[in-house]
């Protein structure tokens, strides 16, 4: 993902091989690579596991790029995320629906065209390599010295490499990155990875056991597609501290922690460097068509990451998905593609659910479109409120698929339940 094409393409062989059974042997190989001025890759492996393979790209002793792990997906929109926040995920041209930047070249591209400064570009490369960094860490950690990390060099022409990639010194990172992973182990959490996503396991339990704000406040949080990193994201937290007060219910045995899948590949697709077709600036609308139903869902909310995971869902399962995070263009939108059904998150900045609702409503074209409103505070009050202002129904958060599919079937039209079945 975060590796530039000219360098990842270029299938150098191997000249030197060494293994590292100790984290402090594993950095010292790292800034040894610095020491050197080494250009080229640096390959990382775990023996028998496809996962825990790792490259760093280097040029003149400063990395350049990184890859690998068990997330690359997840981390790349996470790390675009945080520090582009400006720049939306993807694009709409009237050929297609693509992600809006799906890797380095295309992230250089933007810094080209002045879109993204190039300090963000350079703080998307260090996140991305401080995750891979304390990934490895850990990884050589858990193998308490039986095989070790085995490192294997590949050296690579310095004319084979564009004079304009962003480059990071590696003194700074290796030290902090010990020292996040130290952290980590006084915390108590060293057998629990951060790409681990929290899943509540007692659900009753959990409720008796805490108090009513608390309860809210996880459930509305946790669904079990989100990792700890996700959820740090999207909160603005250290990951630390996230799983330090999450620890506690997981030895209760009230939240699991659970490995999930990265996101769909279907991300990389080359998306041409072109601009949005819908606003500028705060660019907050997604398009993404499939054939298979024929039917286009809108999902109305804020939350970045609560759109990507409601995305997953209605692509894998061949919806269209318009995806309008600034309430306040959502009537524009939703009249130019005119969903068949909406979900309408509840707590948004600006306009709130009802207020949207209630709009929606007042427009003929929307009549008998369902709008199910999205909330984590399903109370007798709010049900109430929702119907009055013309809500088909409710889905209470988290999102999952199971919820949001089988709300599908319940309120699209027969045909086009038949077609999703099929």
């Amino acid at each position: 993902m975060l590796t530039p094409s000219f360098v990842s393409s270029i299938k150098s062989p191997v000249t030197r091989q060494e293994v590292a059974l100790t984290p402090n042997e594993l950095v010292d190989r790292i800034q040894a690579c610095s020491q050197e001025q080494f250009t080229g890759q640096l390959d990382l492996s775990v023996e028998y596991s496809r996962d825990q393979q790792w490259s760093l790209y280097f040029c003149l002793g400063d990395l350049i790029g990184c890859n690998g792990g068990v997330h690359p997906i997840r981390r790349w929109f996470r790390q675009l995320s945080h520090h582009c926040p400006q720049l939306p995920l993807y694009t709409v041209t009237p050929e297609s629906k693509q992600p809006r930047c799906w890797d380095y070249d295309s992230l250089a591209t933007l810094v080209r065209q002045g879109e993204v400064p190039l300090r963000q570009m350079a703080e998307i490369v260090t996140g991305n390599v401080m995750e891979i960094l304390f990934d490895i860490i850990q990884r050589e950690e858990q193998l308490h010295h039986r095989s070790g990390v085995q490192l294997s060099y590949r050296p690579i022409p310095i004319n084979s490499i564009n004079a304009n990639v962003v480059s990071i010194r590696v003194y700074p990172l290796c030290p902090e990155a010990m020292q996040n992973w130290e952290a980590w182990q006084q915390a108590g959490l060293a057998k629990y990875s951060p790409n681990l996503a929290p899943k509540i396991s007692n659900a009753e339990e959990l409720r008796w056991q805490t108090p009513p704000a608390v309860y809210r406040n996880l459930t509305t949080l946790i669904n079990g597609n989100q990792t700890l990193r996700d959820l740090a994201a999207k909160l603005n937290q250290n990951p630390l501290l996230l799983a330090q007060s999450l620890i506690p219910y997981v030895q209760k045995g009230l939240i699991g922690l659970d490995e999930v899948k990265d996101f769909p590949s279907y991300s990389l697709k080359p998306a041409t460097p072109t601009k949005p077709l819908f606003a500028p600036a705060a660019k907050t609308v997604n398009l993404k068509q499939s054939p298979s139903t024929g039917a286009t869902i809108a999902y109305i909310d804020d939350s970045r990451l609560d759109s990507q995971t409601m995305s997953h869902i209605l692509t894998q399962a061949g919806y269209g998905f318009l995806n309008i995070q600034d309430p306040v263009k959502a009537l524009p939108l939703l009249l130019e593609h005119k969903p068949n059904l909406i979900f309408l998150d509840l707590v948004m900045p600006i306009a709130n659910g009802y207020e949207i609702c209630a709009q929606i409503r007042r427009i003929s074209a929307f009549k008998d479109t369902p709008v199910i409103i999205l909330t984590s505070n399903d109370g007798i009050v709010d049900r109430v409120r929702a119907k009055l202002v013309g809500s088909s129904g409710f889905l209470a958060k988290p999102i999952n698929s199971e919820k949001v599919l089988t709300t599908l079937q319940r309120y699209l039209p027969t045909s086009t339940t038949a077609q999703f079945q099929r």
